[in-house]
């Protein structure tokens, strides 16, 4: 026990706060700071360079400046950069339809007065500059104008449903297209856009799922930022053509089953969209989209004689009406175009008619050049509504879950 004693009582006199720290009896001193030694450069007589040839040196250097595209690293750019850094418009001056396969329609074309385009004259201003454009157009006047060029595209041959999209097309920015309920969900658009009378609203939802009918929307007025960065970051497989080829799927999927009319449409669609790459020729583009057209016309004729074999029979018949009017859209770089189809006749060739052109490689313009497939896309919605009675029902195959 002593020992045990012993050892707690040096432990405490170790530990103990009473214990204090004896006096230092040599004095502190603050040490000098040391002094930074000087560099020494080694002495290279290989390399040591005169004065002479350091001239010479100098005088064959090659000064080169950063260029304003190759030299930037397109990952690190902004979604949508100005065209200052990056110029993306370079199709060496082709147009998407011109020289076509029509050229034996010019005498025609010209008889008609001019080559139509529904977003020539339409207000596609700058989205900053909207409210005071709308300040200096006097609405009915420019619906008067419109009126009077209906007349005269139907003049010209147009049938009746494609002069209807033209004009809504051109209209577009003058007249409400979509429910007021919709303002909140886009507070960046006009409110000029939208209207309490849910009749004149064009773009809607067919089924009241506003939501669903929103979100399609939204992604539609995205598809310029990712154009234009298609062409920034030179995407070798999703490019420009692509993404609006998918993004004009994509809505007419969402339109047609919003309409019950995704069955049908999978089947017997009113148009056809084509992406060819910025350096084909337009007479190619043109080409391709006139033999989807005409098999596209093919099956609207086997409907209807169906329809007609069917129903002719019975006691009460109403004939079809006449076949519709196709539609193809053609994508090139960032250039989007409306076309129409026109059907041969006696010794003409079939051919397509200009209905609108659109880039979206201009920045400012998305929400229009967006609004424009909308509409195109909600029209053909429309139309396949009111032919819905005289096409045969789809084949709907349902295929059964092996895990129930």
């Amino acid at each position: 026990m002593a020992f045990l004693r012993d050892v707690s009582d040096r432990f405490w006199n170790y530990v103990s706060p009473r214990k204090t720290q004896q006096r230092r009896d040599k004095p502190f001193k603050v040490p000098a700071i040391p002094v930074k030694a000087k560099a020494h450069t080694p002495t290279r007589g290989v390399v040591d360079m005169t004065p002479a040839t350091g001239l010479e040196r100098i005088e064959s250097w090659e000064v080169k400046t950063p260029s304003s595209a190759g030299s930037i690293d397109r990952t690190l750019l902004p979604p949508s950069p100005p065209t200052s850094v990056y110029h993306h418009m370079d199709l060496e001056g082709d147009t998407l339809i011109e020289d076509s396969i029509e050229d034996q329609e010019k005498a025609e074309k010209t008889s008609s007065g001019e080559d139509w385009d529904a977003n020539e004259e339409t207000i596609v201003v700058d989205d900053g500059t909207y409210y005071e454009e709308q300040k200096r157009i006097d609405r009915e006047k420019e619906r008067r104008r419109r009126e009077e060029q209906g007349q005269e595209l139907r003049e010209a041959g147009w049938a009746e449903d494609a002069v209807f999209l033209f004009q809504k097309l051109g209209m577009r920015g003058f007249e409400p297209l979509m429910p007021i309920d919709w303002v909140n969900d886009f507070d960046s658009l006009p409110v000029d856009l939208f209207t309490v009378n849910a009749n004149k609203a064009f773009i809607k939802s067919d089924s009241d799922n506003d939501h669903h009918a929103q979100l399609a929307l939204a992604d539609l007025f995205a598809l310029g930022g990712r154009v234009r960065d298609a062409v920034l970051t030179k995407a070798p497989i999703r490019t420009p053509g692509y993404h609006i080829r998918e993004a004009v799927k994509k809505y007419s999927q969402w339109a047609m089953k919003d309409g019950d009319m995704q069955h049908v449409w999978e089947n017997l669609s009113l148009c056809k969209v084509a992406a060819t790459p910025p350096r084909v020729h337009a007479t190619v583009a043109e080409r391709k989209m006139v033999k989807k057209l005409e098999k596209l016309q093919y099956k609207w004729d086997d409907a209807f004689l169906k329809y007609h074999d069917e129903k002719g029979s019975g006691s009460v018949f109403t004939a079809p009406p006449e076949l519709p009017t196709l539609y193809g859209i053609i994508a090139s770089h960032t250039v989007m175009a409306f076309v129409s189809y026109v059907p041969p006749m006696e010794s003409k060739p079939a051919f397509l008619r200009m209905i609108a052109m659109f880039d979206f490689g201009e920045e400012g313009y998305d929400v229009w050049n967006s609004l424009a497939i909308a509409i195109f896309v909600i029209h053909c919605r429309n139309r396949m509504k009111q032919l819905k009675e005289y096409l045969p029902e789809p084949n709907v195959v349902r295929q059964r879950d092996p895990d129930l």
